[in-house]
């Protein structure tokens, strides 16, 4: 799918985490019905927004082969700040190849769909002052949706004065939810080994 109108968003997998639920193995290189959960997010996302980022600390090279010239670490002063140091290394490589908003979507939740990012992203073009994000069953999922580059700066001054939560930091800058009924299931984190079958 291309963007439209005048807003440009690009894709964001988030895969820096340490995986400690995973026995230390990065998360978006265990299979999942035969392929790395990684690449089923990513390719997800690359069937809404183009081109798709990945923030990543490690296993660069793999990443690198699935997104060649699109990996990004986190900044040195957000090192193990959790997955808003992710989105802030996004949010300012997004802008830089001239977005308006990420679609961010962790690379543990390989259940995701083409049709979930592009009703996130549907939504947030026709209301684009503030981030939406995935609502299910009255819960907030923070790492599924859509973030104005703009609010880079104010994500940057959050992560200095130690705030580390997603939902602290959505509250904070106005995320709408957006009702998606039925798709609970989409947003399981496979995030210990017996949530691989």
């Amino acid at each position: 799918m291309n963007n439209t109108g005048d807003t440009r968003i690009i894709g964001l997998l988030l895969a820096g985490g340490q995986g400690t639920r995973m026995g230390g193995r990065d998360k978006g290189w265990v299979e999942y019905r035969g392929r790395p959960m990684a690449q089923w997010v990513f390719e997800a996302l690359a069937l809404t927004c183009s081109p798709v980022l990945i923030s990543a600390n490690r296993s660069l090279d793999r990443y690198e082969a699935l997104a060649p010239g699109l990996v990004f670490e986190d900044f040195p002063e957000n090192l193990g700040q959790g997955p808003l140091a992710g989105l802030l290394r996004g949010l300012v490589a997004a802008e830089t190849l001239g977005a308006t908003a990420v679609m961010v979507s962790p690379c543990d939740t390989p259940d995701i769909t083409p049709t979930l990012c592009r009703t996130l992203v549907e939504a947030w073009q026709s209301r684009p002052c503030r981030p939406i994000l995935a609502e299910s069953e009255g819960r907030i999922h923070p790492l599924h949706g859509v973030y104005p580059v703009a609010l880079a700066e104010t994500l940057a001054e959050t992560l200095r004065t130690g705030e580390r939560r997603v939902m602290g930091f959505a509250r904070s800058v106005g995320a709408e939810g957006l009702s998606l009924p039925g798709s609970e299931a989409l947003f399981h984190n496979r995030n210990r080994p017996e949530d691989m079958g």
